[in-house]
C-alpha cells in the first residue's frame, strides 16, 4: 500500500520509521489505547503486551486503587473522550482513518492478564473511534462523530493474542483484508465486523480460542456498577436503605462491592482462579467452572447493521446500506475451540426486564447450579438476602429514581431497575414474586449457541477451503424456571433455547452477489470446507453447516462434514451434516458434497407479508439493545 502525501511527510525524520512504515513498541502503549488517526503503514517492531498504567502492587495497593485500575475517567487522560472510553481502554489499537496497512511483522500484540480481568469488552484492534455507532450499546459512545476505517489491510506473520472480547472488531467498515494471522486466546470471536463493505480473511490459523478464563459476566457487572455507587457515595455520603433486614449504608456498599473486586483480582494474580475456601462470597457470585466465555462463541462473524445481540437474521434489510457485502472467508484453519452459554434468568418486573444502569441483568438465579441467588424461598414466599452485586445495583437504582446522581459522565438510560424490586428488597413487598424471562446470556442478548464461521445480513459471500476441527461445547441444559422468553428469539419458535447448539457454518439472512459486485456467477457460496469432530453433550442441535432465514442464491459444493457419531445420547434429528431451514430458497446442493450425518431439508415456507423483527432495523426499543427488555 502507497502511503498517502500527509503519512509520508509524518514518517520523514522519524526514529520510528523504518522501510516506510511507523515502528510500534510498548512505549507507544503505556498510556493506553494507540489511536491511529492518520493514513498509512504501521508495524509491530516488538511484541506488545497492553497493560496501560500496570502499576498495581497487590501487597500495598488498597482495595479501591485495585477496583479503578484501567479505567482511564479515573486517570483523567484528555487524549481518551469520556464517551468513547466509557467502558474502558476498548482496544490495544483503535483505527480511525482510512488507507491503513498494519504488518504484524512476525510479532504478537495481546492484553496483559491483568487487563483481560479488569476489561471485559475488548479488541486488541477496533476499526472505528469507538467500539459502538451512535445510539447503540449501553451508552452513547460517540461524542462528535463516529469513524470507521476504510481501506484497512492486516497482514502476518505475526499473532493477534489474548483478549476478553474479539482479535478484530468493528462496524461500518469498508474494504478490510486480514491475511496471514494467527489468532489465538480471544474470548468471543477472532474477527467480528458488523455491516462491512468488502472483506477478506484469507489464509489466517486459529489454534485455540482461551480457556483459562476464571470469571464470569457477573464479574463485569461488578465492575460497570461501581463508578455509579461511588458517584452516589460522593455526593449523597450519608444515603442508606434496608436491604436484606439490615440498613446499609453507601459507605457499607461500596466498601463490600470493592472488596470483592479485589480479592477476585489478588486471587486470579496469585493462582489463575478465586479461592474458594478463603472468598467463598465471590467465588459463589463470580467463578466460572467451565473456564471458557460464558456468552456467545464465534471464529468468524460478519453481520449486518448494529451489533449481532439479537436471535438469527430472518429477513434481509430493504434497506441496502445496511447489508454487509462482498465477504470472502477463504482458506482459514479452526480448532481446538470450546464454549459455553451460562443462560441468565431475567427477573421481570411490571413487564420490564431489571437491568442496571450499565445494562448488566439482576442476576436472582444461578442456572448452572439450579439454585437462587440473594433471595430465599420459603413455601412459596420470596424474601431477599442480597450480595455484593444486587445491593449494589438496587441501591444505584432507587438513587436514580431520586435523581440523586445529578449532572456527570455516567450515563443512566439503561437502568430499569423496577421501585416494586426495590420495595421488596427493602422489606416492604412481601407478596413479590419474581418472573423469569429466559433465553438471555448476562446482558440479555439473545442465546444463540456457538457458531464458528456465522454470516449474516449479507449480499454477496464465499465460504471456501476452511477447515474447522475439534469443537467442544460445555453448556448444560436448560432450566424450567421461564415465565417467558426473550423478545428477539427465534422468529420460528421464541421458547426454542439453543444454549449447547453447535454450527460449524451458519448463513442466515443472505443472498447472492448484487450485480454490481460480481462477474459471472452472482450466486454465493461455500465450498470446499471440511468440518470435523464437533461436540457437544447437552445440544439439540449440532449443524455442520446451517442455511436459515430468508436465504436465497447460495451454491453448496465440494464440502466434507463429518460430526462424528459420539457426540452425547442425541436422535438423528439433532445432528446433520447440512440443514436447510423452510424460510430458503434457490439453495443449490451439489452431488460432490460428503455430509456423513446427512442432510435435512425442511418444507418451504413463504415469505410472510409483515415480520416483527426484520434484519438491519431495531429489534428492541433504546437503538437496538433490549435494556429493560
Amino acid at each position: 500500500m502507497k502511503l498517502s502525501l500527509l503519512a509520508a511527510a509524518l514518517l520523514v525524520g522519524s526514529a520510528a520509521a523504518q522501510n516506510g512504515a511507523q515502528c510500534l513498541y510498548n512505549h507507544h502503549f503505556a498510556d493506553g489505547t494507540f489511536i491511529i488517526d492518520q493514513p498509512g503503514s504501521y508495524k509491530l517492531c516488538d511484541d506488545i503486551v497492553f497493560c496501560p498504567h500496570n502499576d498495581i502492587n497487590i501487597e500495598t495497593a488498597s482495595d479501591e486503587e485495585i477496583a479503578q485500575a484501567f479505567d482511564p475517567i479515573e486517570q483523567g487522560n484528555p487524549k481518551y473522550n469520556n464517551n468513547e472510553y466509557a467502558l474502558g481502554f476498548f482496544a490495544a489499537i483503535a483505527v480511525q482513518a482510512d488507507d491503513v496497512s498494519l504488518s504484524l511483522n512476525g510479532y504478537s500484540i495481546a492484553q496483559c492478564r491483568e487487563h483481560a480481568l479488569m476489561q471485559r469488552f475488548f479488541a486488541v484492534i477496533e476499526l472505528a473511534s469507538a467500539p459502538f455507532t451512535p445510539g447503540i450499546g449501553p451508552h452513547n459512545f460517540v461524542s462528535t462523530t463516529f469513524t470507521p476505517a476504510k481501506n484497512f489491510e492486516l497482514t502476518g506473520p505475526g499473532t493477534v493474542g489474548l483478549s476478553s472480547h474479539h482479535g478484530i472488531h468493528g462496524n461500518e467498515n469498508e474494504n478490510v483484508q486480514i491475511k496471514g494471522v494467527t489468532f489465538k486466546d480471544f474470548e468471543v470471536g477472532a474477527v467480528s465486523l458488523n455491516n462491512v463493505k468488502g472483506l477478506e480473511i484469507k489464509n489466517c490459523d486459529i489454534p485455540n480460542n482461551r480457556q483459562d478464563v476464571p470469571i464470569l459476566g457477573s464479574f463485569s457487572a461488578a465492575l460497570k456498577i461501581r463508578p455509579y455507587l461511588k458517584r452516589l457515595l460522593e455526593t449523597n455520603p450519608d444515603y442508606s436503605m434496608t436491604l436484606g433486614g439490615t440498613a446499609k449504608s453507601v459507605t457499607d456498599v461500596y466498601a463490600t462491592l470493592v472488596s470483592h473486586i479485589a480479592n477476585v483480582y489478588k486471587d486470579v494474580m496469585q493462582y489463575g482462579l478465586i479461592d474458594q475456601d478463603a472468598h467463598p462470597d465471590e467465588y459463589q457470585l463470580y467463578n466460572n467452572p467451565n473456564q471458557v466465555i460464558d456468552g456467545p462463541c464465534y471464529v468468524f462473524l460478519v453481520h449486518g447493521k448494529g451489533p449481532a445481540v439479537g436471535g438469527f437474521g430472518e429477513m434481509q434489510a430493504t434497506d441496502i446500506s445496511a447489508l454487509s457485502n462482498n465477504v470472502d472467508i477463504l482458506n482459514n484453519n479452526a480448532q481446538n475451540i470450546k464454549c459455553f452459554t451460562n443462560e441468565v434468568l431475567a427477573t421481570v418486573v411490571d413487564g420490564f426486564v431489571q437491568n442496571d444502569a450499565r445494562g448488566a441483568i439482576m442476576q436472582f438465579y444461578n442456572a448452572l447450579d439450579e439454585v437462587y441467588i440473594g433471595m430465599v424461598e420459603t413455601a412459596g414466599q420470596y424474601t431477599y438476602t442480597g450480595n455484593a452485586n444486587l445491593d449494589a445495583q438496587i441501591m444505584v437504582g432507587k438513587a436514580l429514581s431520586q435523581n440523586l446522581l445529578g449532572d456527570n459522565v455516567l450515563q443512566t438510560s439503561t437502568n430499569s431497575v423496577g421501585l416494586p424490586l426495590v420495595d421488596w428488597a427493602e422489606g416492604n413487598n412481601p407478596s413479590f414474586t419474581p418472573n423469569f424471562r429466559c433465553n438471555g446470556d448476562s446482558m440479555h442478548h439473545v442465546v444463540k449457541g456457538s457458531i464458528m464461521i456465522r454470516v449474516e445480513d449479507c449480499q454477496g459471500f464465499n465460504i471456501k477451503g476452511n477447515t474447522i476441527d475439534d469443537v467442544e461445547i460445555l453448556s448444560k441444559g436448560p432450566v424450567e424456571l421461564c415465565a417467558d422468553f426473550h423478545k428477539g428469539a427465534s422468529f420460528l419458535d421464541g421458547s426454542d433455547r439453543m444454549l449447547a447448539d453447535l454450527r460449524g457454518i451458519s448463513v442466515a439472512a443472505v443472498s447472492a452477489y448484487d450485480d454490481s459486485l460480481s462477474t459471472g456467477n452472482d450466486a454465493s457460496s461455500i465450498s470446499h470446507n471440511t468440518i470435523t469432530n464437533l461436540y457437544s453433550q447437552s445440544a439439540n442441535l449440532i449443524a455442520g453447516v446451517d442455511i436459515q432465514g430468508f436465504s436465497e442464491g447460495v451454491d453448496i459444493e465440494n464440502n466434507y462434514v463429518n460430526l462424528v457419531a459420539t457426540v452425547g445420547v442425541v436422535s438423528d434429528d439433532k445432528w446433520v451434516g447440512l440443514r436447510i431451514r423452510q424460510s430458503a430458497s434457490a439453495i443449490f446442493v451439489k452431488k460432490n458434497n460428503n455430509f456423513v450425518q446427512g442432510e435435512i431439508q425442511e418444507d418451504r415456507r413463504k415469505l410472510p407479508e409483515y415480520h416483527p423483527r426484520p434484519a438491519g432495523e431495531t429489534e428492541w426499543p433504546n437503538n437496538g439493545c433490549p435494556y429493560g427488555h
